[in-house]
């Protein structure tokens, strides 16, 4: 990004010199008005590239796709986000009270390995996600009202998957650990 900004910079530079060491010979009628022509147009085409590419970006906006097998969102820059529902492992509700985003939520849906969505208060309502999400065990839709009650910003879990066969289960003992290494009781 840096070498494309810095070479933009050098074109814009070296198209407006051209333009502007041009423009005395071609007004005084020695050459044709061809040469600061077209160096006024590269000039302007990198210069109103970036205001150019923003538009395009906004004008393409997010989407949220939810099917059988999964949600997928594509965001604004081209990029994706996307987790199957046999993936899925939890799901929470990151709540932003009193700061000043354009959302005051978001559901993050965090799958196995790096697969996970995370959607926005207007996607979540606008494609109906807790109708999808209510549809999991379990899921705990009290949670989410109690969440928004609060004046904190938080994060509440809504939904946690069982645990998969194979997958490392944390229990803490009532145990403390000797100086020996052994065990001892308290």
């Amino acid at each position: 990004m840096l070498i494309s900004s810095s070479m933009r910079r050098v074109w814009i530079g070296v198209s407006l010199s051209v333009a502007v060491l041009s423009l005395y010979p071609a007004w005084s009628g020695y050459t044709s008005w061809w040469m600061p022509g077209i160096a006024l147009a590269v000039f302007g085409v990198f210069a109103l590239e970036p205001l150019i590419l923003t538009w395009e970006v906004r004008k393409r906006g997010e989407e949220l796709q939810i099917t059988d097998e999964g949600v997928l969102r594509k965001l604004a820059r081209g990029d994706s986000e996307y987790v199957r529902w046999s993936e899925l492992r939890e799901v929470s509700i990151v709540v932003t009270q009193g700061v000043n985003l354009g959302e005051e939520y978001f559901f993050v849906l965090a799958g196995t390995g790096t697969s996970g969505v995370l959607v926005g208060q207007r996607l979540a309502v606008k494609h109906d996600l807790l109708s999808h999400l209510g549809k999991l065990p379990g899921f705990d839709h009290r949670a989410i009202t109690a969440a928004m009650a609060s004046s904190v910003n938080q994060r509440v879990v809504l939904w946690r998957a069982r645990p998969l066969e194979g997958e490392a289960v944390v229990i803490p003992l009532p145990r403390v650990q000797g100086e020996t290494g052994r065990p001892r009781l308290r």
